[in-house]
């Protein structure tokens, strides 16, 4: 009868002692559960370099590699984050800098494992 007793003991205080770390947390409750898709979208920026030759400005070099998927005030905020140096000055001949142009970018899902 004492073995009975105490086995009953035994399982409700481990019943007891794991509902309460699930609920309270010790246990993730998300170790238990899966995603069944879990979608990343990359967006890297991309850039090319480019030589600048006489007469050239940001608005004509922007014309001359368009970025549709961008405004211009996004697309200047990125140019002066590529190139700090040419913050406050004008562009020389022959210098070379980095235009930001983002490619097309196709989200990347993929299905969970199922069990």
């Amino acid at each position: 009868m004492m073995r009975i007793i105490l086995l009953a003991l035994a399982v409700f205080c481990t019943v007891h002692f794991v509902r309460m770390d699930l609920t309270e947390g010790t246990i993730p409750l998300a170790a238990f559960f899966e995603d069944e898709s879990s979608c990343i979208e990359e967006t890297p920026n991309h850039s090319i370099v480019i030589r600048v030759v006489e007469g050239d400005t940001i608005e004509s070099l922007f014309a001359l590699y368009p970025d549709p998927s961008q405004n211009f005030l996004e697309r200047l905020e990125q140019f002066y984050s590529m190139n700090p140096h040419l913050e406050r000055q004008q562009f020389l001949a022959g210098e070379q800098i980095k235009l930001p142009i983002r490619e097309q970018v196709d989200s990347v899902c993929e299905e969970g494992e199922k069990r």
